[in-house]
């Protein structure tokens, strides 16, 4: 085995879930390109099976997706002993002050407007994760 692939198992674990495809894209390959290690889902159900299946080391949610969105998602993952403790950070084009509270009421570790503040939102997933190794 090289040493890459021992690495990359070594990184952290983020899903991404967002039903704009684009987006997804291009955080993925942000994120990848910073060393982590990346699933995407598109839909609110996608993201809950992946979560279960892969049990990654933060789930990036939109809040309105497809079967089931953000919130929705976030409620079933505290419901289950195999996904409760995994931060969430909550991505919305659509905030108001109730969606922020309800979001750091239901346990997510960060909540941000889209267009986000590339070198913020960076910086709460290091915080969250850690650096990529």
């Amino acid at each position: 085995m090289n040493s890459e692939t021992e690495s990359e198992k070594k990184s952290p674990l983020i899903l991404v879930a967002d039903d704009d495809r684009d987006l997804v894209f291009a955080l993925s390959l942000r994120l990848r390109s910073m060393g982590y290690r990346v699933i995407e889902a598109t839909d609110g159900e996608d993201a809950f099976q992946k979560t279960k299946e892969y049990k990654p080391d933060l789930v990036i949610l939109d809040v309105r997706m497809p079967s089931g969105g953000g919130f929705s998602s976030l409620e079933r993952m505290k419901h289950s002993l195999y996904t409760r403790t995994i931060p969430v950070i909550f991505l919305t084009a659509f905030e108001d002050e109730e969606m922020r509270e309800e979001a750091r009421l239901m346990g997510a570790k960060g909540f941000f407007r889209k267009p986000f503040d590339d070198e913020e939102f960076m910086s709460a997933i290091e915080n969250l994760v850690g650096s990529p190794r």
